[in-house]
């Protein structure tokens, strides 16, 4: 049985090895290219976390996913609206997959936009990620295609919502 999973917000040595977990997620799902101009961005948590929050799954001191909240009107945020609380660059470790750091990154994400009053968070997951959009979708979240949008040819993004439970 794997050790506890410790969510928290990503510190400065973190910034290297998150990039390089981003882009070596996205290769190794094979969606993406390591040689595309994107993985400039995936690598770059450090400017992600000027403008958002980047958080980091540990276990055992050892780094084995991350996401990074968007709030509405930053530069990172794309396709939420009214105050959603959108994420963007959730990557699982190959090595740590199906082991839920998946749904603890989304449940950090969740108890952010509950705490700053966001009804719903959003995402958007490349078309041939069909992985994703199971996991999503089994997490509860909606497609909303009005909102699926393409960055450049050949990348065509999904948008997925959930509204923010509050109890």
């Amino acid at each position: 049985m794997p050790s506890p999973l410790v969510v928290r917000p990503a510190a400065e040595p973190d910034f290297d090895l998150i990039g390089e977990l981003c882009v070596d997620s996205y290769a190794t799902a094979g969606h993406l290219d390591p040689s595309d101009p994107y993985t400039v961005t995936l690598r770059d948590a450090r400017a992600r976390d000027a403008q958002a929050k980047v958080l980091v799954a540990e276990r055992d001191g050892a780094i084995v996913g991350t996401v990074t909240i968007c709030p509405s009107g930053t530069t990172f945020a794309e396709v939420g609206r009214d105050g959603e609380s959108e994420f963007r660059f959730l990557a699982v470790a190959p090595t740590a997959w199906r082991t839920g750091v998946g749904e603890a990154l989304v449940a950090a994400c969740e108890q952010w936009a509950r705490e700053n009053g966001a009804p719903a968070h959003v995402i958007c997951v490349i078309d041939r990620n069909h992985g994703a959009h199971k996991f999503y979708e089994q997490l509860g979240f909606t497609r909303l295609p009005e909102r699926d949008w393409s960055p450049r040819e050949g990348v065509n993004l999904l948008a997925f919502r959930r509204a923010v439970p509050y109890a």
